[in-house]
């Protein structure tokens, strides 16, 4: 498992250019390892056996657990989960509601439902309904699916960028830098910058918010997904949850046993040698169902949390974009000994765009060398501005 697991590992290493930020880097690369290893921790069966094993009183077997786990089992149900019941002793429960066992105690019939485990008995007309258990055999897949989902934002942004800041930031992200390399460098993103770059970086930034808007709703519709393939997922499984403060392990196995059943039915047809049909009952164990609800449990959890993250961090990019004082104080706490005149004075000529091109610079490039191009694009533009007073009042005259 671990040599499987171990190539991942590089797929989280820190590159030496950085074209994410924190949130993009935890919602795209550590969301996808997570469902990689899931799945392959699914498909393992050395560490928890095979998928399905049924138990029955013929022969072939094989071919029984082959057909159940291909067809489908299913559990028994009671509608809304509550029979009519016999009036209750005064030394009994008042309360509709009641446990498995005092349940058991009222009804002969309810007994006989649960007495091999929840959701396993004989039905009852009238008052069972089968429900069948279909994304058993889709849970890898599923988790395959999301970990593309989870990569596409990343891998499109990875083309999109065209490894601009690559072109912009080797070789000077290191804190020791010889001089050739340190004026060379200089000089580039000197020049760089000075040129009329604003349709492009614009476009630059767009696209960057649009895959960052991709990932806040790839966790929203995952969440949606789960809901929907696992029929209702979390709209039960909390009441589950709710259980465990309480200690009310009855409850705690009815609730969960309706989302994640580990014992199931598989109803198989027979043909005699007459021709005439006969239905085999046979009971089934789900044994990676325990696996699977602290694993469905947890990335519920996790895509929720990546949801919020996703929407805050979109929110504050919608504010620097609008703000332009939080814009010049993001630029100022990278420079902590720039004068707020300066920083003021390079904005004036920056869009928005570029505003965004230096700070992917400056999360990339040795501090030293950012402070020096800031002080380079200052002078530059205080000469600029020199030159052009100077010519109004030539023409003045």
């Amino acid at each position: 498992m671990y040599s499987a697991v171990k190539p991942l590992s590089k797929y989280l290493q820190f590159k030496s250019i950085r074209i994410y930020d924190a949130v993009f880097t935890i919602h795209s690369k550590c969301t996808v390892v997570i469902l990689l290893t899931c799945s392959l921790l699914l498909s393992a069966r050395q560490y928890f056996g095979d998928p399905i094993q049924c138990i029955s009183e013929e022969k072939n077997i094989n071919f029984i657990q082959s057909y159940c786990w291909t067809m489908g089992t299913y559990i028994i149900q009671l509608d809304n989960n509550i029979i009519d019941l016999p009036s209750p002793s005064p030394s009994q429960p008042k309360s509709s509601r009641m446990s498995l066992r005092q349940r058991a105690n009222y009804n002969e019939e309810y007994a006989r439902a649960i007495l091999i485990a929840e959701g396993v008995g004989p039905e009852i007309h009238g008052r069972t309904q089968r429900v069948y258990l279909r994304y058993y055999q889709w849970v890898i897949i599923l988790l395959l699916f999301q970990s593309f989902v989870f990569y596409f934002p990343s891998c499109l942004w990875k083309v999109w960028e065209g490894q601009r800041l690559k072109q912009l930031c080797s070789e000077v992200g290191e804190a020791l830098l010889s001089e050739q390399t340190y004026n060379t460098r200089l000089r580039l993103l000197v020049k760089y910058f000075t040129t009329d770059y604003a349709d492009m970086h614009y476009c630059y930034m767009a696209k960057y918010v649009f895959c960052e808007l991709l990932n806040f709703a790839i966790s929203v519709v995952n969440i949606l997904v789960l809901e929907v393939f696992l029929n209702g997922f979390w709209s039960k499984y909390m009441h589950a949850l709710a259980t465990i403060p309480l200690y009310d392990w009855d409850r705690w196995n009815r609730v969960s046993s309706l989302v994640f059943p580990k014992i199931a039915k598989c109803e198989v047809l027979k043909y005699g040698a007459s021709g005439t049909a006969s239905i085999m009952d046979n009971l089934c164990i789900l044994p990676l169902n325990i696996l699977n609800e602290k694993i469905f449990v947890c990335l519920w959890c996790w895509f929720l949390l990546m949801a919020i993250i996703a929407g805050l961090n979109l929110l504050c990019r919608l504010t620097m974009m609008v703000s332009r004082t939080l814009r010049e104080l993001m630029i100022r706490s990278q420079l902590r000994f720039m004068t707020k005149e300066h920083v003021q004075r390079i904005f004036s000529h920056l869009t928005i765009g570029d505003w965004f091109i230096l700070m992917k610079v400056s999360v990339n490039v040795n501090p030293m060398l950012f402070r020096d191009l800031l002080e380079e694009l200052c002078q530059l533009r205080a000469s600029l501005s020199a030159t052009s007073s100077f010519t109004l009042l030539e023409s003045a005259n």
